[in-house]
């Protein structure tokens, strides 16, 4: 699926970069090492995996030479790789000390809470600044989630995505696969896999425990005026029933929960992601981001897999760019820009498989160039990406891009009226939550 920019674009790029100044790290001091903690291959590390020259070098490296162009201060990135959200925060609080740090959304709310963070400066989000490249580029529809999720000034988003499902449309229905309870179902009964981590279980258990209601909640929002009001309405009902943690709550997931493990094929972190192209499994409970790689990985291997997300309701997640406390600001805010560079979204994306908040005009083009459907191919779809490019921004694309990786990566306007951002737990609530989630899986 992937497609490769002209040889022409990749020497202009080349050229500008080796035309850079090479920074000696051995002149630095301590006060100009910018901390950067995310996760581990979730930034281009450069060499032949990057999307426009193999001469590339990690996009962080590259950084240290821009910023000494741009202000004629040396610095020095240090990049953390972390395994996972719960390991950056007791970090933190064991007294470990980052600039910048890449977690995702309830992680960064808790942060947030436990007064952690620092907000960007006012000017960061200032477009009409020369170097403001976040400002420019990032989609409306993500910084309209920022607010919704009460981080606002407080986060500049990196990748996003959905919770949904791979599945092989040979093995099992795709109208199956539109519910939560392909999860219980016969099609799929120890043939389908889900997340080891206690989060995205009670999620798949609330959209189970109450899809009827969830329905519901869609046909009224469906058979209104779908104002804005009438929006905002509808996903309110949507969040309260699917951050609810109180015990009743619980209570009710917990043997919904223990009916799904008991239909599971097992639960799977990374090491499990291959089962439904191996054949092992027809289906699985994934991240957008790792369903494209599956997909992909998939099509090499001659297999046509695809991905929903379920009718009544899905997750929808962010990962994005926090300040601590002390932070080096200047560098830290410098450093979110030229990541958010279009043509360095684009090398992100392409690296890891994930989807780009940034909405740059070389971010449509690449979207363009890997999904547009041949000129003389017959069964294509109109795909409508305004809602998130803005106005004018539609691809004709082979029709089953319309359940593969495209919509993996950008589901349509109206299937994100049904996506929901997931709140961080409270203490008492995260020890209820994982409690119940222990004793079942």
């Amino acid at each position: 699926m992937r497609k490769r920019i002209s040889a022409i674009g990749s020497a202009v790029l080349l050229l500008s970069l080796l035309g850079m100044p090479a920074c000696s790290a051995s002149n630095i001091s301590n006060e100009n090492v910018l901390r950067v903690a995310s996760w581990d291959e979730y930034i281009d590390m450069g060499g032949s995996d990057s999307y426009y020259s193999p001469k590339a070098r990690p996009i962080y490296e590259e950084f240290e030479d821009w910023y000494y162009k741009l202000t004629g201060k040396e610095i020095t990135v240090k990049y953390i790789p972390l395994q996972d959200n719960e390991t950056m925060y007791n970090k933190i609080k064991m007294g470990d000390k980052y600039d910048i740090l890449c977690p995702s959304e309830y992680m960064a709310q808790k942060m947030k809470a436990e007064n952690l963070l620092q907000p960007f400066p006012e000017e960061f989000f200032d477009p009409s600044i020369e170097n403001n490249y976040y400002a420019q580029n990032v989609s409306a529809y993500t910084t309209s989630v920022f607010e919704e999720a009460g981080l606002t000034g407080y986060i500049a988003g990196y990748m996003w995505g959905t919770t949904g499902f791979v599945f092989n449309p040979e093995k099992v229905s795709r109208d199956t696969m539109k519910s939560w309870s392909c999860l219980t179902s016969a099609e799929c009964q120890r043939k389908i896999t889900a997340k080891d981590n206690t989060r995205d279980s009670y999620f798949m258990g609330l959209g189970l425990c109450y899809e009827s209601e969830l329905l519901q909640y869609k046909q009224t929002f469906e058979n209104s005026a779908k104002t804005a009001d009438d929006l905002a309405t509808y996903k309110k009902l949507l969040s309260s029933k699917m951050n609810s943690v109180d015990k009743a709550t619980i209570n009710a997931v917990r043997p919904v929960l223990s009916k799904v493990r008991k239909n599971l094929y097992g639960l799977e972190t990374d090491e499990g992601k291959m089962n439904v192209v191996t054949g092992k499994t027809n289906a699985a409970y994934q991240w957008s981001g790792d369903a494209v790689y599956i997909l992909d990985v998939a099509e090499e291997e001659g297999l046509s897999l695809e991905y929903s997300i379920p009718e009544s309701v899905s997750n929808l997640w962010f990962d994005g760019w926090v300040m601590m406390k002390d932070a080096n600001v200047d560098a830290a805010t410098a450093f979110v820009n030229y990541v958010s560079m279009a043509q360095n979204a684009v090398r992100n994306m392409y690296y890891i498989g994930y989807t780009s908040c940034m909405a740059g005009e070389e971010v449509y083009q690449y979207i363009s160039d890997t999904y547009s459907a041949e000129a003389d191919e017959e069964n294509t779809a109109q795909y409508d990406l305004s809602y998130f490019f803005g106005d004018g921004h539609s691809l004709t694309v082979p029709e089953e891009q319309t359940r593969r990786q495209l919509f993996a990566q950008y589901p349509r306007l109206d299937d994100t009226h049904r996506l929901v951002v997931m709140s961080y737990f409270k203490p008492a609530e995260n020890e209820r939550v994982n409690r119940m989630w222990n004793n079942i899986k």
